[in-house]
């Protein structure tokens, strides 16, 4: 399988674990047949912390655009590699420091240590508006399954630009 090939795959089985998440049967199975533990609710985000396997999934699309640029011999900064359209630049700057941001924090909790670098597009204490319509607040950013599909979707396209 070709290095573009892997990468969209990663892609894809992001979005298949969305594809899981939302299923029906899922949610009905959560709602109906599991038992949280204590006085939680019964429903999918209890069980499953939503959030968490959101920054997962960011941390794997990272991956997947990392490994590609690194076999493939591509250099320079993100945007510059891969040959960025419109919000690409900006999105894949987001989806560097989000990747961090739940790699090295505490789902999506922003504290000094991650601060200590410099960061592409959150900043400690300046509200921004992200390119998939979140709201980082200054300190913590909130991402749901439509977020982690905006970013999906925007690998998918750089990528399938190489041949």
């Amino acid at each position: 399988m070709a290095d573009k090939d892997l990468a969209l795959d990663v892609v894809k089985r992001v979005v298949e674990m969305c594809n899981f998440i939302e299923d029906p049967a899922i949610q009905e199975a959560v709602k109906t047949k599991m038992v949280p533990p204590g006085s939680m609710p019964s429903d999918l985000n209890s069980i499953l912390k939503i959030q968490n396997w959101v920054g997962l999934g960011m941390v794997g699309l990272w991956a997947s655009l990392d490994a590609f640029a690194e076999r493939t011999g591509l250099t320079g900064s993100y945007p510059t590699k891969f040959c960025c359209q419109g919000t690409e630049a900006q999105s894949l700057n987001e989806l560097d420091d989000i990747r961090n941001l739940y790699a090295h924090n505490y789902a999506g909790e922003a504290d000094a240590k991650y601060f200590n670098r410099t960061r592409r597009v959150l900043c400690c204490g300046a509200p921004t508006k992200l390119t998939c319509g979140a709201q980082f607040d200054g300190h913590r950013l909130s991402l749901d399954l439509r977020h982690l599909r905006w970013y999906a979707h925007t690998v998918q396209t750089v990528l399938e630009r190489f041949s």
